[in-house]
């Protein structure tokens, strides 16, 4: 609860002292939507509905692949609140973790719950690596070296959890190994009462995920659905940032932004705060206030709503769904 709110409170002073430094600048413009801004601005919400069509299609086709009927609303569900676990969790993935929750209590079995959000993730992670790999190689130079240099460590971060994941997944001996050791030395120190009972267990569950997984990584297609799926989702959510800017009046190109935000995105990986808030703010607002450009302030302030306040707003509204009706699982 205190961390949350030191996250938050920074986020607020974070935003405080852009919006002084914009308001009380000689270049100061109040917000107003620039030529065909309500077009672009509908353009910025089509790349939200972009990601949340191919995430439902994701997880409907891995679902589907495993034998599980789903309804595209539950789907949906499950999407959105993934989302909305992952823009409070540091790290951004806190939603495989409860997906998985989710979907057991939902009453799905193991085998599924485990599997579906993993090969979620990883696609997820996989797509982001390649755009990112494709943008640093083919425009080296389009940041400052602070930037670059801070990318570049970020994308080597995020390769390491998928393709650690991904490892394991396809090799489960070794996490086996490690887990036994774990629970062995929690029952040394008195945590775990019955080794073998835990262990068998988890060695189960370990088991239908493996299962699970290998079953969705053998198809032919599934996994090249995925990652299509994935990029397109990803390119709908760095075209946010142009659609924003564009809205507000800025004279940008789609490609100068595009590359530009990916190299922000990548550099505020290592942030440790939820959903990389603050930072991120604090990150497009350096980048993009250069002389001449018009409605900063207000661009970022629309970019971080399309897509990271987006998501917290549908998850709050989906649990007050479900409180209200009492079907919380």
């Amino acid at each position: 609860r205190h961390i949350t709110a030191f996250y938050l409170e920074t986020l607020i002073l974070i935003i405080v002292f852009i919006a002084y430094r914009e308001f009380h600048s000689n270049d100061y413009t109040a917000f107003s939507l620039g030529e065909h801004g309500v077009a672009f601005l509908l353009g910025g919400l089509a790349c939200l509905l972009v990601i949340l069509i191919t995430e439902c299609a994701k997880c409907l086709l891995i679902m589907h692949s495993l034998g599980e009927k789903c309804a595209v609303a539950e789907a949906f569900e499950i999407i959105a609140l993934g989302r909305y676990y992952d823009a409070l969790m540091p790290t951004g993935g806190g939603g495989q973790p409860f997906q998985i929750v989710w979907l057991t209590a939902k009453g799905y079995c193991a085998k599924t719950a485990s599997a579906m959000p993993a090969a979620y993730f990883i696609t997820r992670q996989l797509a982001s690596i390649l755009i990112s790999v494709a943008v640093f190689l083919f425009f080296p130079h389009a940041v400052s070296n602070a930037v670059r240099f801070a990318a570049y460590a970020g994308l080597a971060f995020c390769c390491l959890i998928p393709f650690l994941e991904l490892a394991l997944s396809l090799k489960p001996v070794m996490i086996k190994k490690l887990i036994t050791r774990v629970l062995k030395i929690g029952v040394k120190l008195h945590v775990i009462k019955n080794d073998e009972s835990a262990l068998g267990k988890v060695m189960h569950t370990l088991d239908q995920y493996h299962e699970g997984f290998t079953h969705i990584a053998g198809s032919k297609i599934l996994p090249a659905e995925l990652l299509g799926l994935s990029l397109l989702c990803r390119a709908a959510l760095l075209s946010m940032p142009y659609f924003a800017l564009r809205a507000v009046g800025s004279s940008v190109s789609f490609g100068s932004i595009f590359v530009i935000i990916v190299y922000i995105c990548s550099a505020v990986t290592l942030i440790p705060t939820p959903g990389n808030s603050g930072v991120s703010e604090g990150t497009f607002y350096y980048v993009f206030s250069s002389p001449g450009s018009d409605g900063v302030f207000w661009a970022m302030l629309l970019w971080r709503l399309l897509c990271y306040y987006s998501f917290l707003l549908l998850g709050l509204l989906i649990f007050g769904s479900k409180l209200t009706k009492g079907r919380f699982p």
